[in-house]
C-alpha cells in the first residue's frame, strides 16, 4: 500500500495545481497502459504468482492511473471527485496500513481470532472478485459511486488478508 498512498498523493498534487502533465494521462493508450497492467496484477495476484502486498499495490496504482485517464474528460472541469477520491484512498490505506498491517504483529489472541472469524464468515467476498468488481466499477463511469465503493472494499478486505498473511506466518 505505501506505493498506492504515494501515487494518490501525486495524483492530488497534481490535481490541485492544475498540472501540464495531466493531459497525457487522457490519451486513449496511457489510460489503457492502466488498465492492461490492472490485469496483469489482477491475474499474477489470483494465480498467486504475485505476493498479496506487491499485487495489491501495483493493481490499485493502475486501477487509479486509469480512473483518472478515462473518466476525467467525462465529466465537467474542475469535477470535485478527482480532488477528492485520490485523497480519500491515500487517507483509507494510510489508516490501514498504520492501525492494521503494521501493528498485526502484535494483536493479541482474541484480536487474532475475531480478524479470522471475519475472514472465514463474514468476509463473503474473495479480494479477486473486488478486484474484478473494481474494474468492472471502472467501466461503468455513469454509475460514478460504484468505482470509490467498490475499492474502499478491496482496500478493506486486502487489509485483512494482509494482516491474516503476517499472523500466520509468526
Amino acid at each position: 500500500m505505501p506505493i498506492f498512498i504515494i501515487f494518490c498523493v501525486v495524483l492530488t498534487t497534481l490535481v490541485q495545481t492544475e498540472s501540464l502533465y495531466l493531459p497525457f494521462l487522457h490519451d486513449e493508450p496511457i489510460w489503457l497502459a492502466g488498465v492492461y497492467l490492472a490485469g496483469l496484477f489482477l491475474l499474477g495476484g489470483c494465480t498467486k504468482k504475485l505476493p498479496s502486498s506487491v499485487w495489491h499495490d501495483g493493481f490499485s496504482c493502475s486501477v487509479l492511473w486509469a480512473w483518472y485517464g478515462y473518466w476525467e474528460p467525462l465529466f465537467s472541469k474542475g469535477s470535485p471527485m478527482f480532488h477528492v477520491f485520490p485523497i480519500y484512498f491515500a487517507l483509507l490505506s494510510g489508516w490501514m496500513l498504520l492501525a492494521f498491517i503494521h501493528k498485526s504483529p502484535r494483536f493479541d489472541r482474541e484480536s487474532q481470532d475475531a480478524l479470522r472469524y471475519l475472514q472465514k464468515y463474514l468476509s463473503r467476498f474473495d479480494t479477486c472478485a473486488l478486484a474484478a468488481g473494481v474494474l468492472i466499477g471502472l467501466a461503468l463511469p455513469e454509475h460514478y459511486l460504484l468505482y470509490p465503493i467498490v475499492m474502499t472494499l478491496f482496500i478493506v478486505r486486502g487489509t485483512f488478508q494482509r494482516c491474516l498473511e503476517i499472523i500466520e506466518s509468526l
